[in-house]
């Protein structure tokens, strides 16, 4: 995959995990978390994986855009992705880590941080 088909599949891969309330099948979402998942949320909580999972699986629509989507590439399998999501309450800075293993890519850190 070249550069830009990284960052407009990992947009994609973002937006599906950031409105799971829009799949078909929630569980679908479920493989794109590596095994070693971690996010620190906005709010100041650490999840894990599991953590992680049953919010999603249990989580209302929520209306939030995403702005500003880059991807930097840290190794020939390893991405970085920055954005902003903004929603009806504030605006946040949103990072993702992305790891491709055997053919497909999974996310195995998230950080949220409130906009000041």
């Amino acid at each position: 995959m070249q550069a830009a088909q990284i960052q407009d599949h990992l947009y994609t891969l973002e937006e599906r995990l950031f409105h799971p309330d829009r799949e078909a099948n929630r569980a679908d979402l479920i493989p794109l978390l590596a095994d070693e998942f971690q996010e620190f949320c906005s709010s100041g909580r650490i999840m894990n994986r599991q953590q992680a999972i049953d919010a999603m699986l249990n989580s209302s629509a929520r209306t939030a855009t995403l702005s500003y989507f880059y991807v930097s590439l840290l190794a020939p399998n390893v991405a970085l992705a920055t954005y902003h999501a903004t929603t009806l309450l504030h605006v946040s800075h949103r990072s993702s880590i992305w790891i491709e293993r055997d053919g497909r890519w999974q996310m195995l850190f998230h950080q949220g941080t409130i906009a000041s």
